[in-house]
């Protein structure tokens, strides 16, 4: 009985919260490609695991003293009244911080009385025991998750297709077209070069719009030409879509597609690439658990506590993890190929035999995260979050503008991956005989007091204009039109240029072949019957002006980009035509800085981003000067986020070059003074003690080295950067470690948790999964048995060395 009323209660702070917002949202599963098995077993989980938990814990204090186990009891319906209690009041926006959370604890332990004073209440519970249940019901069967469930592929014929064109359909993401624009409303070829290039050869439908903001449905539409459902939510599989540019040519055609959100090519059709095509999260396992969590907490949390809760609206999953890399290959010269988001990948299935051939790509560029350079480098070991951004408005413009110049860098980076999709299908005798369409699914926004994504008559000239180029075969001579073309018109495009009607109903028309009205009501459908709208010449005149405002910020050269911020006539004075003096009240703590001491231009990371916190300014943001190895490299501006003063800047790569770089920030006071911020940082070592080694912290932290308390290993991979791989868990690999740590000659050179590294699957059987991470040579000492490189995992406070396998370069 016990165990029942714990299951109800566990019910309703649990089970009942996640599963609702969870199948309300199937694309949470969708885009982490979980089968119906995945999807049974983690609402089973959900809604089981934890009461009998608990209760299994009851049973054990229970047979040793049942006093003790009446008391965890009603510390578990306290918990359990809490928990509830906290979700009721985060629900209400008038309550948060500490106030909502003693009020929480004061439900529990009312409810933990009334249950032991009562017997009512505890009958009550009893009688409520098959709530559970119909909450796990009502998930599987209900709602919008039970497609997933219960699948159900139609099957569509596919039409014969006589044409011998290849198709080549590229769709970035989140793509904003103005980006690419110069003070006359062209391409940018200093900037964009392939971008210049592609439209020197093509039609750009520069008026070109979308018809909804969200990519789920977004990319659909791209990819049927048929309008989203405006009341459903169809998921973006091929069950929910089976009249597709995949199917349309599937029969005629052989077709090689990179999927990175959507599912809607059939396995039937798509089975070469099919279980090499890499989803959005790669590790769906792990993912599908760990960003539960972050629902979960998001769903339970009363601000400021959800701010520090990473963000679940800027990512297709993986909240809280690091960027995962794609493969990297060298260019000519040493330069680094923009492999990234599936771009080499997608290349890799060009084929120079002369079979008629469907390729496509759906890439995550330039979307968010940022972490990209033009270089094809990449910035940081994982993307800097996004500041100033709640529940994905900007409510402050300085962090908005820092979001866009971050953004235009990674536009020049998805600038350099479409040169390389154009290079190769020129090697592969593709390129000059193929229909080749570029497009986005959406835009996106960067205006304090707007959201970021989602369109509102304030910000609709970002969200509703995206990029669409059309290459016909041999055509080379390019123009620009700005006639009425939406991102529907893609498929009718692809049929009407290969010479067939498709054989079921398009709402686009193609964009050959007809004379396109000059203006047009731009519809972006938001879901529910909801709709926002406006002229297509209305929102042409709030681009230029939008165009205006970015010229204003960015400049119009490569240089000028960087050059953000107030005060920026100090960028590129040294430090010696300045007057400075150290202060006396700020502290500056700098992020990654041991990544900046050991530079090397000659791989793909390198650490433009200067971040950090400020002490001491009272919660007053201020002003400040980056100067990197003597000389102002960047200015910024602090920004108030949950009680810390955080500031960040991009400085050129040319400011960075190989081995250490000192970095020095400056607080700007006026009128040609300026104040150094000396620095702070937590040291962490490896010490012998009576008991044994300790790892300890500057602050006082300790934690004990007990061999055998965690099983794993380690093994050593060479290459530009000094790769890591193993695993660690608990010796009955029920869970894996918290984190790891790297120590060279007793000193730690970096730790990370083991959520934040990039995983490989270890145990199939058990779902366990391994790490792997990367770092440069300078930060560990010279080969050989001279010098000491130490692996801990740590796991609950405790901490095991890994055993090393062979080879290990260090004694």
């Amino acid at each position: 009985m016990r165990g029942a009323q714990l299951a109800v209660l566990s019910g309703f702070a649990l089970a009942e919260p996640l599963l609702d917002i969870l199948g309300r949202n199937p694309e949470f599963f969708s885009v982490r490609r979980s089968t119906s098995t995945q999807i049974v077993l983690f609402a089973l989980a959900v809604t089981l695991v934890p009461p009998l938990a608990l209760l299994a814990v009851e049973l054990l204090v229970r047979a040793f003293n049942r006093a003790a186990s009446d008391v965890l009891h009603l510390v578990f319906v306290a918990g359990l009244v809490a928990v509830i209690a906290l979700h009721v009041l985060t629900s209400d926006s008038s309550l948060s911080g500490v106030g909502a959370l003693v009020l929480a604890a004061a439900a529990g332990a009312l409810g933990a009385l009334l249950y032991r004073q009562a017997p009512p209440v505890g009958s009550f519970l009893t009688v409520l025991t098959p709530a559970p249940l119909i909450f796990l019901a009502l998930f599987l069967f209900s709602s919008d998750a039970s497609k997933l469930v219960f699948v159900k592929n139609p099957h569509v014929q596919s039409q014969r297709v006589r044409s011998t064109t290849p198709v080549v359909l590229i769709v970035f993401d989140e793509f904003a077209p103005v980006s690419l624009m110069n003070r006359d409303e062209k391409i940018d070829a200093q900037r964009y070069p392939n971008f210049a290039a592609l439209a020197r050869q093509s039609t750009w439908y520069r008026s070109a719009t979308t018809v909804q903001w969200l990519t789920e449905q977004a990319v659909p539409a791209v990819l049927t030409g048929i309008l989203p459902d405006q009341h459903g939510k169809p998921l973006p599989i091929y069950a929910d879509h089976p009249r597709n540019v995949f199917t349309l040519l599937g029969q005629g055609y052989r077709v090689r597609a990179v999927e990175s959100i959507t599912q809607l090519c059939p396995e039937r059709i798509c089975h070469e690439v099919r279980r090499a095509s890499p989803a959005a999260v790669s590790d769906a396992t792990r993912s599908l658990t760990s960003d539960a969590g972050i629902v979960y907490l998001h769903l339970v949390l009363p601000e400021p506590y959800s701010e520090r809760v990473p963000d679940i609206s800027d990512s297709w999953g993986n909240f809280g993890q690091k960027e995962k890399r794609g493969q990297v290959e060298p260019a000519a010269k040493g330069a680094i190929e923009p492999c990234g988001r599936n771009v080499c990948r997608f290349a890799s299935l060009f084929s120079r035999d002369r079979r008629p051939t469907l390729y496509v790509l759906h890439s995550l560029l330039p979307h968010v995260p940022y972490l990209y350079l033009p270089s094809g480098r990449r910035y940081g070991v994982q993307a800097p979050l996004l500041r100033g951004i709640k529940r994905n408005k900007w409510y402050k413009r300085w962090p908005a503008l820092q979001a866009y110049q971050r953004f235009l860098l990674q536009v020049e980076y998805t600038d350099r991956a479409l040169g390389l999709i154009v290079r190769r299908l020129k090697a592969k005798g593709i390129y000059d005989r193929a229909l080749m369409i570029v497009v986005a699914d959406h835009g996106v926004s960067f205006r304090a007091g707007e959201p970021r994504r989602k369109p509102t008559p304030g910000n609709m000239q970002d969200i509703a204009f995206v990029p669409f180029f059309v290459k016909l075969p041999h055509e080379q001579a390019g123009h620009i039109d700005d006639g009425f073309v939406q991102t529907i018109d893609v498929v009718p495009t692809i049929a009407h240029v290969l010479g067939f009607k498709p054989p079921w109903h398009v709402d686009g028309h193609s964009v050959v072949g007809r004379r396109l009205a000059s203006d047009g009501t731009v519809d972006i459908r938001l879901g529910n019957g909801k709709e926002v709208t406006a002229g297509l010449s209305a929102l042409r005149a709030l681009r230029a002006q939008a165009l205006a405002e970015q010229i204003a910020a960015f400049g119009t050269t490569p240089s000028s980009l960087y050059r953000l911020g107030p005060n920026p006539g100090l960028i590129g004075r040294p430090l010696s035509s300045l007057s400075v003096e150290p202060s006396a009240d700020l502290r500056v703590q700098l992020e990654g800085r041991e990544l900046l001491n050991y530079v090397d231009r000659d791989t793909d990371l390198l650490p433009t981003r200067i971040q950090g916190t400020v002490s001491g300014t009272g919660g007053e943001d201020v002003d400040l000067a980056i100067a990197v190895n003597r000389r102002i490299a960047a200015v910024t501006r602090t920004i108030q986020v949950s009680g810390q003063t955080f500031f960040g800047a991009m400085v050129p790569e040319g400011a960075l070059h190989n081995g250490r770089n000192d970095v020095q920030v400056l607080l700007v006071k006026g009128e040609g003074a300026f104040e150094e911020l000396p620095g702070s940082s937590e040291s962490t070592t490896l010490v012998r003690s009576a008991g044994g080694e300790v790892i300890k912290s500057s602050s006082g932290v300790a934690i004990p080295v007990r061999a055998r308390a965690l099983r794993g290993q380690v093994q050593f991979l060479k290459g530009a950067l000094l790769g890591f791989s193993g695993w660690a868990a608990e010796p009955k690999l029920t869970h894996r470690a918290d984190s790891v740590m790297v120590f060279a000659d007793g000193r730690e050179v970096f730790s990370a948790p083991t959520a934040q590294l990039l995983p490989h699957r270890v145990f199939k059987q058990g779902g366990l999964f391994g790490f792997h991470f990367e770092l440069p040579r300078g930060l560990l000492p010279p080969r050989g048995p001279g010098h000491r490189v130490q692996v801990f995992a740590i796991r609950r406070g405790v901490a095991t060395e890994l055993p090393r396998k062979p080879p290990w370069p260090w004694g």
